[in-house]
């Protein structure tokens, strides 16, 4: 997320040129730049090319000069920084903490917390401004943001293998201490085993609809030999669930030289066998469209004879 290539010029006015001040609001006004803060600038075709968190990163470059001493970013936009997925989409406001402000401060661009401890920091600085490390970052983003949303971004770090499962069990509240539910709504989603962003979403979301225990990337051998893993297997339903991702039928990397069509047509017969299977009474297959809204994959299992 952080490359070159999510790094384009930004252009910044100042006092002691104010003829060049003036340019970049003609600029502006004739809509060749698009202003990320009062003074600061990026070009129009440069904005257009970034992604969600490409722009949300290039709003804290924005911000990082104008930051009090002792600023460090936190939240989402740490989360955004260290590379974690995002659902949904990136907020206008730069998120840091602050150990000067009192409450939680709103200003243009930017949200300031404010804490009792100095934050624990990663080694490297995002423009020149102090990152919370991921342990700290996955505690505040649990703590702020919706389930969905955090489990998917920290469930990547501790995939990545940047972030230990025991530590954030260790530093997260616990009952009955405020936001203690929340934390194991999240937690209980979590599972080293998840291959992939929309199987993370997956098990927040089944989470969240109560469904009994599952196990995620189970293998099925069959009489002659051959094996299907799934996704996940609620053993206790009998109900397989496969996430069913577009990009298994057009991203040439997942392809691997293969007509969509054989593929398809490969789900379908791999479907069959685990249907045949005694202890498999169902097969389901979610999409990210499930996902989005709960109700969508309430209705989905309801469907299939689960009740939910």
């Amino acid at each position: 997320m952080n490359s070159p290539a999510q790094r384009p010029l930004l252009l910044r006015a100042t006092a002691a040129d104010p003829s060049h001040a003036r340019l970049l609001q003609r600029r502006h006004a004739a809509g060749s730049l698009v202003r990320l803060l009062a003074g600061v600038y990026i070009c129009t075709a440069d904005w257009d090319r970034l992604d969600p968190v490409g722009r949300h990163l290039a709003r804290a470059r924005a911000v990082a000069p104008r930051l009090r001493p002792g600023s460090v970013f936190s939240h989402l936009s740490a989360a955004l920084i260290h590379g974690w997925p995002l659902i949904g989409d990136a907020p206008d406001r730069v998120h840091v903490t602050d150990r000067a402000a009192p409450v939680i401060q709103h200003r243009a661009g930017l949200i300031r917390h404010p804490s009792s401890r100095t934050p624990c920091t990663r080694a490297r600085p995002f423009d020149g401004v102090p990152v919370t490390c991921t342990l700290d970052t996955a505690c505040a983003v649990i703590a702020t943001e919706p389930a969905h949303v955090a489990a998917v971004a920290v469930d990547a770090a501790i995939r990545g293998g940047t972030l230990a499962l025991a530590d954030l069990r260790q530093a997260v509240p616990e009952r009955p201490a405020r936001g203690s539910v929340r934390a194991e709504t999240v937690l209980a989603a979590f599972h080293v085993r998840h291959e992939s962003v929309g199987e993370s979403f997956t098990a927040i979301r089944f989470v969240q609809l109560g469904l009994p225990p599952c196990e995620p990337q189970v293998e099925f051998r069959h009489a002659d030999g051959s094996v299907d893993r799934v996704d996940f297997w609620f053993p206790s339903l009998g109900v397989v669930v496969e996430f069913d991702g577009r990009q298994k039928y057009v991203d040439p990397s997942m392809l691997d030289g293969r007509d969509p069509a054989d593929v398809l047509w490969a789900e379908k017969r791999r479907e069959d066998r685990l249907r045949s299977l005694p202890a498999v009474r169902t097969v389901i297959r979610v999409t990210w469209w499930h996902l989005v809204e709960l109700d969508r994959l309430r209705a989905l299992f309801r469907a299939h004879g689960v009740r939910v």
